[in-house]
Parts: structure tokens; C-alpha cells; sequence
């Protein structure tokens, strides 16, 4: 107990610290409801005239300030609402239970006023209209089919997106594990991820981010590792944001800070920031009896969609400009290539004919002219300036080794310079 209080401790201060605030939450325990404020204050909420058994899977519904879950072992129900904000918290029962069916997740899209679940035993994606404040089906009737999956599909984890009316859904069937999406009438379905899975147990949406997060249970040593990760909607972006040991992730939420998660293992509650930056995991919650089956935020206002950002246009932007930018590092190294080569070849044509062009003097500059030097490995060498004389130079014998060449500025007939070019 005083490991876990001083735990609870370092956890606050570290939020403190930081400035992040947690949301609040709603878990559903064994056979209760409770609420979790600014990750330390719990409550128990109270069920008016409801006998509960084990209940799991939650969805809320912050326009109607109407929460379902679904109970697993009632005798005469599936799927449950309470509405909360009221001093009395009457149950409703939505969905009759019936033989060889299950609710593993449960969803809501507030625009249509459809409560989705999905069926692990049936392999099946559901909805039911809930257009009346009062409502109750079996499961025979007033049921609609939005996927019937493959054999091999065991779907779990389940989120709606009401902005951009999306489904998403996790299937932990063991030889092939995906994480799918599609429209809310089930149309292009189609595969967001499906490599480096083994469980992905639960599922949720940061909608106005635009990101999916998820817990992936592995199966070595009989799930003894697990992993959250994030990715953009349309599955690009994955990312591992925290790695732990000795858990089996039952169910997942994000809020506007922090993942939370419900650990079964331990009978837990934890959680981590959703950006990736934490080092460590953090204990919220500890329950002593059973594990938490389900948690999900408890939102304050609904959700204004007209705050809806794209991350994965923002990462295809990236990627685009990144592109774009290799693009011109490209060109210019191009670019220099060709100037190099172009200095090159000017260089070797000066070699060649560059001693049978004129090349001109000026006398402000004291330059010199030389022309006709036909042979261009010839070396030319000059002494300094050489006394002062006016008179010619006697021409050289034709046996000479060498031509030496007095040349005279006409101008400055007081200064000579002396060249001389051997053959």
C-alpha cells in the first residue's frame, strides 16, 4: 500500500509538473461504474433498479450525456444505457440478449443515432437505430448487418468517427490480424494495417487529430509483452509510442494528453502520453477485486467537428515538400556537375590552341605580347627587369641553342624587359 501511494504521489507531481491534466474517466468494474476525476478522485456510479453481473464495453455519448455498456454475463440483456448528469441513474435495456452472441465493442454515431457493437462470435459488424428515447430489440429484430467478415475474422476493437463518418475496427483473429476501415454503410472496406500485428485487442480515435491508437498484446511467452502504438486514418505514420511487459491490454481510450489503458494481468489502470515522450507507464488505479473490462473519456462538450485537422494531409504535405527538396539538392548537384565538366573542357581547348591566339597587351598594365608560339609545352621564362638600353640587339646566330628576344616599350624607352624561348 505504501508502494502504491507513493507511486500515486510521484504521478501527480509529475503531471503537476508538466502543466497536463488528466481526463476524466469512466471504467467499468466487475459489476460497477465508476467515474475517475483529474486521475486521483473515484466514485462509484449508482445503477437505479439494475441487477449488474460483469460489464465490459463502453461508449458515450456527450450530446445526450448518454452512456452504453454492455453486460456479459445478464440473463435477459446484451446492451444497456444510462444517462448521466441526473441525481437517479435509471437503466434502459437497448438490446435482449440471445443464444451465441457477443458484445465485444460498442460505438455510437451521434448524427443517426446508431449504436454499432461489434460480434466476436458471429464474426459481424451491428447496428441499431436508437430514434426513440426509449428502445428495445431483440436480437432477431430491428438488428442491422453492417459487415458479415470472412472465417477466419474475429473482430474487437471498434471506434466512429461522427466527423467524417468512418468506421474502424481491429480483427485478432491469430493467422491474420488487421486493423480495417470503412464507411458507416459499410461500403470501401478496405485494409489500413495488417503487418507486425498479433493482438490488437483495443482500438480508439483522437478524432479531431485524426489518429488512430491501439494495444497490441504479442503472444511470446504467453502475452507477456505488449505495445501501444499510433498511426494517421488512413494508416501511414505508425508509430510505437510505448513498450511494456506482464500485461494484457483489455481496453483503450485517449484523451487529449494521455493514452489510458485497462490491464487485466494486474488489475490496473495506466497510462502514457499520447505524443510518445514518456520513458515509463504510470499506474492511475488499482483494483483489488477484478479487472477493469472497459474505460472511455468522459467529455464535458461534444465534439465540434469545425476543429477537425488532417494530420495525414499534413504528412503527405511533408512528404512532399521532403520530396521536392531532394528534387532541387539534386539539380544542383546536377548543375555542378555540367559547370565542372564545361571548366574542364574549356580548359583543355585553351591548352591545345590557346598558344596560337594573340594575346594583347596593355602598356598601363605592363603586359607583354606574345604570339606564334606554336609549340605550347614550350617554356617561356623571364628575367627581371633588365638594364636600360636603346640600342638593338644584335640578332643570334642560326647555331644557337636558344632565340633571345629584347623587347623595348616604345613608351617608356628607359625600361627593357629580357625573354627568353627555348626550343
Amino acid at each position: 500500500m505504501q508502494s502504491e501511494a507513493l507511486v500515486i504521489v510521484m504521478a501527480f507531481a509529475t503531471v503537476t509538473a508538466t502543466g497536463l491534466k488528466h481526463d476524466d474517466l469512466i471504467v467499468a468494474v466487475g459489476d460497477t461504474l465508476e467515474f475517475l476525476t483529474d486521475g486521483s478522485m473515484y466514485r462509484t456510479l449508482p445503477l437505479d433498479s439494475y441487477n449488474a453481473s460483469k460489464l465490459s464495453a463502453l461508449a458515450y455519448d456527450a450530446s445526450t450525456r448518454k452512456l452504453f455498456f454492455s453486460d456479459r454475463h445478464h440473463l435477459y440483456g446484451h446492451i444497456f444505457s444510462v444517462t448521466l448528469g441526473n441525481e437517479s441513474h435509471p437503466v434502459q435495456d437497448i438490446v435482449e440478449r440471445n443464444t451465441n452472441e457477443t458484445v465485444e465493442s460498442l460505438a455510437y454515431d451521434p448524427v443517426r443515432k446508431m449504436l454499432l457493437w461489434t460480434d466476436w462470435f458471429n464474426r459481424s459488424i451491428r447496428q441499431v437505430q436508437l430514434a426513440k428515447d426509449h428502445i428495445h430489440v431483440e436480437e432477431k429484430d430491428g438488428i442491422e448487418i453492417v459487415h458479415f467478415l470472412e472465417d477466419d475474422a474475429k473482430p474487437r476493437g471498434l471506434v466512429f468517427d461522427p466527423c467524417m463518418r468512418m468506421l474502424y475496427w481491429t480483427n485478432v483473429y491469430k493467422s491474420r490480424p488487421t486493423i480495417e476501415r470503412s464507411f458507416h454503410d459499410g461500403s470501401q472496406r478496405e485494409i489500413l494495417i495488417q503487418t507486425d500485428l498479433f493482438v490488437p485487442n483495443a482500438l480508439d480515435l483522437d478524432v479531431l487529430e485524426q489518429r488512430l491508437y491501439w494495444a497490441d498484446n504479442l503472444r511470446q511467452d504467453d502475452y507477456r509483452t505488449f505495445s501501444i502504438e499510433r498511426s494517421f486514418v488512413n494508416g501511414t505514420g505508425r508509430q510505437k509510442i510505448y513498450s511494456g511487459i506482464s500485461q494484457f491490454v483489455v481496453s483503450l481510450t485517449v484523451g487529449g494528453d494521455y493514452v489510458y489503458w485497462t490491464d487485466y494481468n494486474y488489475k490496473k489502470l495506466w497510462y502514457v502520453r499520447k505524443d510518445g515522450s514518456s520513458k515509463n507507464s504510470m499506474m492511475l488505479r488499482t483494483y483489488s477485486r477484478n479487472p477493469a473490462m472497459g474505460v472511455v473519456v468522459y467529455r464535458h462538450e461534444p465534439l465540434n467537428c469545425d476543429l477537425l485537422t488532417t494530420p495525414e494531409n499534413d504528412f503527405e504535405d511533408a512528404v512532399d515538400i521532403k520530396t521536392k527538396k531532394m528534387y532541387i539538392v539534386l539539380l544542383n548537384l546536377i548543375c555542378l556537375v555540367i559547370v565542372a565538366m564545361v571548366v574542364t573542357l574549356t580548359f583543355r581547348f585553351w591548352k591545345v590552341t590557346g598558344c596560337k591566339q594573340t594575346l594583347v597587351s596593355t602598356n598601363s598594365k605592363k603586359l607583354f605580347a606574345f604570339q606564334n608560339f606554336e609549340n605550347c609545352s614550350s617554356s617561356i621564362t623571364m628575367s627581371e627587369r633588365a638594364s636600360t638600353q636603346t640600342e638593338p640587339v644584335s640578332p643570334p646566330s642560326a647555331e644557337s641553342t636558344g632565340v633571345n628576344v629584347l623587347l623595348t616599350n616604345e613608351r617608356h624607352s628607359n625600361t627593357t624587359a629580357l625573354f627568353k624561348y627555348e626550343i
